[in-house]
């Protein structure tokens, strides 16, 4: 076993000074070599910035669907707190300033894409989750918990939005 190790140690060590001598392998010109790392950079460059792009489309759409998941139920919802306290703070055009802040960020989306509409499934909510019999403390819960929903998601949209404010409207980050 040794014997075949020394023997290939041995052809490889009297074949080094003939790969020394640079005979065995062709020179490349150094300009060809920055040639071919520029275009292999600038295309790695570019599949970078169009994943970005898609990037913050992605958060555009998924805020869109996000408003439009809420403006059935938001309506459904000035319905079941009609004589309520709560009324008066639904009552004051929410279902309308989605309406205007999903057709700001279909623009901003036409805007920062080539111009063609996106179109998806939006998600239905399931109406089950609203109580319309809203004098017990059980329905008053439920839907107490659908309003924090609704809350979380208007503030993912926001966040959302701030980030792709962030990552394509120069200066409009704090770094």
């Amino acid at each position: 076993m040794c014997s075949w190790t020394c023997l290939i140690l041995a052809i490889a060590l009297l074949c080094l000074p003939w790969l020394q001598e640079g005979s065995a392998f062709p020179t490349i010109p150094l300009s060809w070599l920055f040639d071919n790392a520029m275009l292999r950079a600038h295309r790695l460059h570019q599949l970078a910035f169009d994943m970005y792009q898609k990037f913050n489309l992605e958060l555009l759409y998924i805020s869109v669907l996000l408003i439009q998941s809420w403006l059935e139920p938001v309506q459904f919802l000035g319905s079941v707190f009609a004589n309520s306290l709560v009324y008066g703070a639904l009552n004051c055009n929410v279902y309308h300033y989605l309406k205007n802040l999903e057709e700001g960020i279909q623009t901003l989306m036409w805007r920062l894409d080539d111009g063609s509409p996106r179109t998806g499934q939006i998600f239905k909510q399931t109406y089950s989750k609203f109580d319309i019999n809203s004098h017990n403390d059980d329905a008053l819960l439920k839907n107490y918990r659908l309003l924090h929903c609704f809350s979380k998601d208007m503030d993912k949209v926001k966040t959302f939005l701030r980030t792709v404010q962030c990552l394509s409207v120069e200066g409009s980050c704090g770094f």
